[in-house]
């Protein structure tokens, strides 16, 4: 069950507005779901697997939040469409979109990926997000307005070798963001999105268990800052940009990477993982 503290204290900077976040059972969803919540938004939390949703939501109800949940496959155009109207079912209005959810597929080069993964990548990462915010611009438009984040990735400027599907599909996260920014303006949509580095899910932990790396020698990051980050801080990413306080901001794409992306250093990240972008090379 995901952690969170006895209370929320709503600070009231979304008192009155609804949020729906996909990917909500865990990681940075989770933390998404957990800061719209505190401070005052009512939160349709969305994800696959039904077990862990359930049990975020619990963990935040106990804590006094409002949330409602949806299971659903975004891969599939049958649990995309069913999402907004959900919400407005729930609470009759939507005013914040948060496209968490993310497909990464197996870790191998792109010559061994199959069609079908490629498929599922860019369902879920990219086909979902542009359905859920087309959807959304509908209630959006009758209230006069809207926020819509993304998750992207800095993948998307600075790819990691077998990963080159994910990649793509985070690349195309960025261009949707922009044209969606400059379409949805004149309705007082705004659209913006958040650029994780290497954040310390329980996601990325398991995948470094299984790897075999030894993390004894220090956290697996070129961070400027010398550390992995927190799902938490990207959650306060996205809660500032679909605040008030960033009214005037659209079309923005917001590295949360503790300056990864303008770091010089040896990514042992990268390393870590053993050169995987040769066929049949799974060392």
């Amino acid at each position: 069950m995901p952690e969170t503290s006895p209370t929320l204290q709503a600070a009231g900077r979304f008192g009155g507005r609804m949020a729906l976040v996909t990917g909500a059972a865990g990681g940075i969803g989770f933390a998404i779901a957990r800061r719209l919540a505190a401070e005052g938004a009512g939160v349709l939390m969305t994800d696959v697997d039904g077990a862990r949703l359930e049990a975020a939501a619990a963990a935040l109800r106990q804590a006094g939040a409002t949330v409602a949940t949806a299971v659903a496959d975004l891969a599939a155009k049958a649990g995309r469409e069913k999402l907004v109207p959900a919400a407005l079912d729930r609470w009759g209005r939507l005013d914040i979109l948060v496209n968490n959810a993310a497909f990464q597929g197996e870790r191998r080069p792109f010559a061994e990926v199959p069609d079908e993964e490629i498929e599922k990548i860019f369902a879920v990462n990219v086909t979902a997000a542009a359905s859920l915010g087309r959807a959304a611009t509908v209630p959006m438009r009758k209230q006069g307005g809207g926020a819509i984040v993304n998750v992207g990735s800095i993948q998307a400027n600075l790819p990691v070798p077998s990963y080159a599907a994910y990649v793509a599909s985070k690349g195309a996260i960025a261009a949707l963001t922009r044209a969606l920014a400059v379409e949805l303006a004149p309705a007082g949509i705004r659209v913006n999105s958040v650029l994780p580095g290497v954040i310390a899910t329980d996601n990325f932990t398991r995948e470094l268990d299984e790897s075999g790396t030894d993390r004894r020698d220090g956290p697996l990051t070129a961070a400027l800052l010398g550390r992995q980050g927190e799902a938490t801080e990207v959650a306060a990413a996205v809660a500032f940009l679909v605040s008030d306080e960033a009214s005037f901001i659209t079309g923005a794409a917001l590295p949360v990477d503790g300056g990864r992306s303008i770091s010089r250093k040896a990514d042992p990240f990268q390393l870590s993982f053993g050169d995987r972008t040769e066929p049949g090379n799974t060392e």
